[in-house]
């Protein structure tokens, strides 16, 4: 996720690089009257900072880094939220 990179340049640019950085995504998969889909989609970001004031404030802005990932900067999550239609074509 690019926005996922974008977050995490900024936490550790201004304030400490992670130890590790890994974003997990999970899902029910169900079909029913509307067909193939996901459902209960819940992503998890697992990040873990170095001890110490600089691992402190990296983790002190987190959760406010996740929610505007979530909110305004994740163009997939707000797709998938908002039911945008999607379109197909076939191109000689």
């Amino acid at each position: 996720m690019t926005t996922d990179s974008a977050h995490r340049s900024v936490l550790t640019s201004r304030r400490a690089e992670p130890d590790a950085f890994e974003i997990l995504v999970d899902a029910e998969k169900v079909r029913d009257e509307a067909g193939n889909h996901l459902t209960e989609i819940l992503v998890t970001f697992r990040i873990k900072f170095p001890a110490g004031e600089r691992g402190d404030a990296a983790r002190a802005l987190l959760p406010d880094a996740v929610k505007k990932s979530h909110d305004r900067l994740c163009t997939v999550s707000r797709t998938v939220e908002l039911g945008t239609p999607i379109g197909t074509r076939i191109e000689p």
